[in-house]
């Protein structure tokens, strides 16, 4: 748990100068810039932690980032640096009333700053904190960070409460609950006794350490702690109701009553009776409407299906990233790198296929396959938390015409995740019936061909696709050439194709999707993306030439080609 003085703000906080706040740490190479806020805890080096461009958002695109928490609120990634495996905390500003109140109100990272300095001074335990980033322009908050190191063998209290239910032995299991809820009630009533109020104190926000007859309680979300000046009735029962909703529907009578009386502590039996109405009616009130949890359901066996050639530097994140899958089929197209021997860690099963291109390589794996359901995954995709907890839930009661299901993917590229540009969320069918399910299309833009109804997804893929510039032109060269030389082109290619169609995406990625709200990035992808139509159709018009050339083809009439 980090000293009172290492979470204090106005100690941490350094000299204000003409181009904005310094970091604090002397030692740190990352220059001062324009607009960016800092506060770090004393003896961490800010290069030690963040990248050398001093972008936090970099610690996020790695590869070796693991996405904990992805919605457009909030992005929580776990990344192993010098100073010890961190998670860092991307607070977005998703509307423009959030980006005007912060005008006079402190950002998310410095109210979590601010929140473990409370906690810190009334002896709760809290993530060790390293540093809370913000960057503004003219005052209003673009986007904030906050950085915390692990918490050593910690697990959120849900989790923590499946693994006590789960214990085969019942006198353990016995303990261990009375452990937990009495632990969760004592936090609660230190919490309130000393008037800090924590807004969202679900199961989930409430990490949980130590061996299970002694478990010690942390908080997460140090944003949301508060110091108000009386702590009411209403807010306590509001604290206690939500760990009873998030965690009560797996907890028994006993255990809410047991959980009651640690909170209460020497209360007698009419207080505890009024306090227990009062927390049974607001939850009630809360729960109205809520649908019951459905019984469960006999998931039917999923396949995931990887197709790669020289990925060794992506694949073990993609395949630990699907390993609740079923079965996991890998084809591999030759590689000569290190690619074989990470896919036999993971893969159930592994081909080796010269290869034939996209659209056939893909179906050779999906005729390998042998569950009812199948993924397809890329080498430089993941599968987040939530798209594998919400794919479970949806096979769980599929309606027998649903063949397929759609998925947004959300695209890594030049640090940052893009949600402008054209490039989110493009649902692509990736989940499929096997039965049901051809591959088609022109390589590279294969499909998945499917005999009935698909349904889209929320949670999305995620889509790491170019190291830098120069791997995206390559990239770009490859595909384009890979595109011309499809059978089925046009025979003349005239000035609407080669002038009209680039000018169009161009438009259409930074003007009508909004790209151009990402600046310079955002201005680049919109041109790469012309250019990538430019070079297609250049390509095919000089595939034309070189056939009319060796007498292929008949020869074109320019003056109807546009040339």
């Amino acid at each position: 748990m980090a000293g009172r003085h290492a979470c204090e703000p106005s100690r941490c906080r350094g000299p204000r100068t003409s181009i904005g706040w310094r970091l604090s740490s002397g030692r740190s190479p990352v220059p001062a810039e324009r607009g960016r806020w800092a506060w770090v805890r004393p003896g961490v080096a800010l290069h030690e932690v963040i990248s050398p461009d001093g972008d936090p958002d970099r610690l996020l695109t790695r590869f070796d980032c693991q996405i904990v928490k992805l919605q457009p609120k909030v992005i929580v990634g776990r990344i192993s640096t010098p100073v010890g495996t961190l998670y860092v905390k991307r607070y977005n500003v998703f509307a423009w009333r959030i980006a005007v109140a912060s005008l006079w109100r402190l950002s998310p990272a410095a109210g979590a700053w601010v929140g473990a300095a409370r906690l810190a001074a009334h002896g709760f335990a809290a993530p060790d904190v390293i540093a809370a980033i913000e960057y503004r322009r003219f005052g209003v908050l673009r986007r904030s960070f906050f950085l915390t190191r692990e918490v050593p063998d910690a697990t959120p209290a849900d989790v923590r409460w499946q693994e006590i239910l789960a214990e085969p032995d019942g006198r353990r299991r016995r303990l261990a609950r009375r452990a937990l809820t009495r632990a969760l009630g004592d936090l609660f009533r230190r919490l309130h006794a000393a008037s800090v109020y924590h807004n969202d104190l679900k199961d989930v926000n409430i990490l949980v350490t130590g061996p299970p007859e002694q478990p010690r309680c942390v908080l997460l979300d140090l944003e949301r702690i508060r110091l108000p000046l009386h702590l009411g009735r209403g807010r306590r029962v509001k604290n206690l109701v939500q760990l009873a909703r998030t965690l009560g529907r797996r907890a028994s009578a006993a255990d809410r009553l047991r959980f009651l009386v640690a909170y209460l502590g020497q209360a007698d039996h009419v207080a505890r009776r009024r306090w227990a109405r009062a927390v049974a009616r607001r939850t009630a009130r809360k729960e109205r409407g809520r649908r019951p949890d459905p019984p469960a359901a006999h998931v039917p066996a999923v396949s995931c299906t990887v197709i790669c050639q020289n990925e060794e530097r992506l694949l073990a994140h993609c395949l630990e990233s699907v390993t609740w899958c079923d079965e996991i089929v890998v084809v591999d197209g030759g590689s000569t790198d290190g690619t074989l021997g990470i896919a036999r860690r993971f893969a159930s099963r592994i081909l080796v296929n010269p290869w034939p291109g996209y659209r056939a390589q893909k179906q050779a794996a999906l005729d390998a396959s042998r569950g009812e359901w199948v993924l397809n995954v890329h080498a430089d995709e993941r599968v987040t938390p939530d798209l594998a907890t919400e794919i479970r839930a949806a096979l769980a009661e599929v309606p027998p015409e649903v063949v397929g299901f759609a998925i947004p993917r959300l695209v890594c590229y030049l640090g940052r995740w893009w949600y402008r540009g054209g490039w989110y969320p493009r649902p692509i069918v990736r989940l499929v019936r096997r039965t049901a399910t051809r591959w088609g299309g022109v390589d590279p833009h294969e499909r998945a061909e499917v005999k009935g109804r698909v349904v889209r997804l929320r949670w999305p893929l995620l889509h790491y696709t170019y190291r830098d510039i120069t791997d995206h032109l390559r990239s770009l060269n490859k595909l384009t050439s890979v595109a011309a030389g499809q059978p089925k082109l046009p025979q003349r290619i005239g000035a609407s194709r080669l002038v009209a169609e680039p000018a169009w995406r161009f438009v259409r990625s930074y003007l009508v999707h909004r790209g151009f709200v990402d600046g310079v990035p955002g201005l680049f992808v919109a041109m790469t993306g012309a250019f990538y139509v430019f070079l297609r159709w250049a390509k095919v018009w000089e595939r034309r030439r070189d056939e009319e050339q060796a007498g292929e083809v008949p020869p074109l009439d320019r003056s109807q080609a546009g040339f």
